[in-house]
């Protein structure tokens, strides 16, 4: 996306911190973790965890590496912002009525809608739905089969 912003020479300190909040939360993820009993029930959240610190310490190691940047600065969206929130949000609500696939797939669809900045074209409108589909799709089978995670089944049906 074009814009006609003007450059500024910059230093991520938004991304930063984000990421030192993130290696906080990672910590306290692996300290919840040491109190779980039955140790199998502890693999996953302590390798989330760990990936997670090491993702958000490899971003602020970046972020000093890189150096401040000349890019354009685009406010944003602000009304877009509060709606890929709400859109989580809601389906989130929803998982326990509709269950995870639905849900899951109603929550991208909404998001792309939400998000999408560029002029939508036909492969696009062919392209994402179909991907979008294919991730949740994927997530479910990888979380209910491959790591035996239970997930809602949905009440309505």
């Amino acid at each position: 996306m074009q814009t006609d912003a003007p450059l500024t020479d910059k230093r991520d300190i938004g991304g930063i911190v984000a990421a030192a909040v993130l290696v906080l939360v990672g910590a306290i993820a692996l300290y919840d973790t040491a109190g779980y009993a039955d140790i199998d029930s502890a693999v996953f959240p302590r390798t989330v965890a760990i990936g997670l610190i090491l993702s958000s310490i490899g971003y602020i190691v970046f972020a000093f590496v890189r150096g401040p940047r000349a890019e354009r600065t685009n406010p944003g969206s602000t009304p877009r912002r509060i709606a890929l929130v709400a859109a989580m949000l809601l389906s989130v609500i929803a998982m326990p009525w509709i269950g995870f696939v639905a849900s899951g797939i109603i929550a991208f669809l909404c998001l792309i809608l939400v998000s999408m900045h560029d002029p939508w074209t036909r492969q696009k409108a062919i392209l994402y739905p179909i991907v979008g589909i294919a991730i949740v799709i994927g997530f479910f089978a990888l979380f209910r089969y491959g790591l035996l995670v239970p997930l809602p089944q949905g009440r309505l049906f």
